[in-house]
């Protein structure tokens, strides 16, 4: 981390700012000054920005910063205080020719106009009101410098930044033998339990089949939400904290509000995790064999069948077979989301010379690869 000392502060910036405010946002006049405005200048958002390094160039993005920091200064806009007086911030940016109320006017005449509006005497007004207004908008400047540091991070991060490769592998991971697999089952658990709603509401006697297919895409959730703590605990790495916090929930909620209380769903993970590739008819047997199958049909159909929603509008927002066909959807989205952000960080050629990680770009969602194996 920088020396603190070495980082603008607003002592600093303010006198180089009224240098601005007093060039009106003129770039050809401000690159004759850019000797005086080191500290502007040496900002991370206009080097960042400055697309042609050079005076001009600097001195052109350097207006465009200062000005875009002082539109930013919108809490109180337009708007203003007790009294009808013009709030701090629309001072400020009325200083700089950015308020509707001083767009056309001269350098001068806008101080003059924010002195009046600010109710302050000219001499207080020059001596400790003004500079008050510019140490408003050197914050704003620092604010916009860190947001656009972040956006920037953001953008390296989906781009190809450098990271050691055991996190590369271990992300990746995470994503292929986890959470894709993970999304698949839930969004099948989606469709066969939406479906199985549809036609028993149509009377239409297959809906039955669709909701024994949706057991099993159930159970298979289960066993791989299992599978991923058993081997990584309730560690949900992901590109973004939101994204953390939306696959840690759903998949709470979708094992809360389904048919099964724990003690069966164990059972049925025992009977899904015996075969070595497991399938709906496979499974099924096992359940019949065990004497299950008549227990969690019964108990999914008697669940399905609670659902009193409209088939049009908006579901009532506890019942069970809305929250969990909710939260597949939201599971999904997620899983999707988070690994568009960094899909071409793989591709790049720092990782691509690895050849765990190029086994696992060529494999992913390849046939015959849509379960791990058991060790």
């Amino acid at each position: 981390m920088a020396d603190s000392a070495q980082l603008p502060n607003l002592d600093t910036l303010v006198p180089e700012l009224a240098l601005v405010r007093e060039t009106g946002f003129d770039a050809l006049e401000l690159e004759q000054l850019l000797v005086r405005v080191p500290q502007l200048a040496a900002l991370g958002v206009v080097r960042r920005r400055t697309a042609v390094t050079t005076s001009l160039g600097t001195a052109t993005t350097l207006v465009q910063v200062v000005r875009e920091a002082t539109e930013r200064l919108s809490a109180a806009d337009h708007a203003s205080s007790g009294g009808g007086q013009i709030s701090t911030p629309a001072q400020a940016q009325m200083l700089f020719r950015v308020h509707y109320k001083t767009q056309q006017l001269s350098v001068g005449a806008a101080r003059a106009t924010t002195q009046q509006a600010s109710g302050v005497a000219d001499r207080q007004y020059r001596a400790r009101h003004e500079p008050r207004l510019l140490r408003l908008v050197a914050q704003a400047v620092l604010e916009l410098d860190r947001d656009d540091d972040l956006a920037q991070w953001g953008k390296a991060l989906e781009a190809g930044v450098d990271v050691p490769q055991s996190v590369a592998l271990y992300w990746l991971e995470l994503f292929r033998d986890h959470y894709f697999r993970l999304e698949t089952s839930a969004y099948a658990l989606q469709f066969d339990a939406m479906t199985a709603l549809s036609q028993l509401r149509n009377g239409l006697p297959s809906w039955s089949k669709y909701l024994s297919t949706a057991i099993y895409w159930n159970v298979e959730f289960s066993f791989l939400r299992q599978r991923f703590f058993l081997r990584h605990g309730p560690l949900w790495f992901a590109i973004t904290d939101e994204g953390c916090e939306q696959l840690a929930d759903s998949v709470e909620r979708i094992e809360y509000h389904d048919p099964y209380p724990d003690e069966l769903m164990a059972k049925l993970r025992r009977l899904y995790g015996a075969a070595g590739v497991p399938d709906h008819d496979d499974f099924e047997r096992r359940v019949r064999e065990a004497g299950l199958y008549d227990i969690i049909y019964d108990k999914a159909e008697q669940w399905l069948k609670r659902c009193a929603c409209p088939a049009a509008g908006e579901p009532a927002p506890r019942c069970e077979v809305h929250l969990v066909l909710k939260h597949c959807e939201l599971l999904g989205k997620t899983v999707e989301a988070e690994f568009t952000r960094i899909q071409e960080w793989y591709r790049n050629p720092r990782f691509a010379v690895n050849e765990s990680i190029a086994e696992f770009i060529r494999d992913f969602r390849t046939p015959g690869k849509e379960r791990a194996s058991d060790d």
